[in-house]
C-alpha cells in the first residue's frame, strides 16, 4: 500500500509539473534568441556568430564585444 500511495504520488507530481510547463507561453523572440557569452545581452541569433567549445558548448558573440576584442589584441600586439 505505501508503494501505491507512492506510484500515484509520482503520477500526480508528473502530471502537474507537465501542465505547469505547458501553461507557460513562448515569445517567438525567445526561439531565436540568445545572449552573448561575454556581455549577457540578448540579440537575434542572425546578429551573432557561435562558436562551439568541444562536443557541447555552444558560445555567442555580438559584433560589439568582438570588436572590443580585436581593438584590445590590437592594442597588445602593438606594445609587444
Amino acid at each position: 500500500s505505501l508503494a501505491v500511495a507512492f506510484l500515484v504520488l509520482l503520477i500526480f507530481a508528473a502530471y502537474f509539473g507537465r501542465m505547469a510547463f505547458l501553461q507557460k507561453p513562448v515569445h517567438p523572440d525567445d526561439v531565436f534568441s540568445e545572449m552573448c557569452s561575454i556581455c549577457r545581452e540578448k540579440f537575434h541569433k542572425s546578429k551573432l556568430i557561435e562558436r562551439q567549445i568541444g562536443d557541447y558548448k555552444m558560445l555567442f558573440f555580438c559584433k560589439s564585444c568582438i570588436e572590443k576584442l580585436a581593438a584590445e589584441i590590437q592594442t597588445k600586439t602593438n606594445t609587444d
